[in-house]
């Protein structure tokens, strides 16, 4: 498998199970999210503390599908540009012969096709990450590195008209029962 790419909201523990599949897989698989790339970013370009416009990255508040407000991140155009920068990024890894685990917060299916077009000459396997709306709540609150709201409004949005190879549900299961039921799904692929 050339790619396994992750997409859920925010505290849905993306991060721990990419960890849990790199310890598991047969071979090496770098994990990458535009997370790391935001953090290469000027602190000058985003304005996370108060949602207003700019270059980089801001908070929107939004209202969500139960009229309770969520926040949502929004792009200017240096922002847009970083989005664009990993995508070319994981296009200029994978072509250099790395694996990958995207780790991502689409919008919905929009941004979901845009990957499986671009990696479309790759093995790829779609994992959706989900988590109860009430869990995910709490483990943002327990975090406290994370915009209070944020993870409701990815809940109502990550996964809208996608469908995945596999879902994977982390509210109850830890990263490595998670991890392990990809990597079986994984080989199940590779005997078929």
């Amino acid at each position: 498998m050339d790619v396994i790419y992750l997409n859920g909201p925010s505290s849905a523990g993306k991060t721990s199970l990419a960890r849990a599949l790199q310890s598991l897989l047969p071979g090496y698989y770098l994990h990458i999210g535009i997370d790391m790339l935001i953090e290469m970013m000027p602190e000058k370009a985003n304005r996370w503390s108060a949602p207003e416009p700019c270059d980089g990255f801001t908070w929107q508040a939004v209202r969500l599908p139960t009229g309770d407000l969520g926040m949502r991140v929004r792009a200017g155009p240096y922002g847009s540009q970083i989005a664009g920068a990993f995508h070319a990024v994981v296009a200029t890894l994978l072509s250099t012969g790395h694996r990958l685990i995207i780790d991502d917060v689409a919008n919905g299916i929009s941004e979901v096709q845009i990957w499986l077009d671009e990696l479309r000459h790759y093995a790829i396997c779609t994992v959706g990450v989900v988590c109860a709306l009430d869990e995910l709540i709490k483990r943002e609150a327990t975090r406290g590195d994370r915009k209070t709201g944020s993870a409701a409004e990815q809940f109502y949005r990550v996964h809208t008209g996608v469908n995945y190879d596999l879902m994977v549900d982390t509210t109850h299961y830890t990263a490595t029962q998670c991890a392990n039921k990809i990597v079986e799904h994984i080989k199940h692929l590779s005997l078929v």
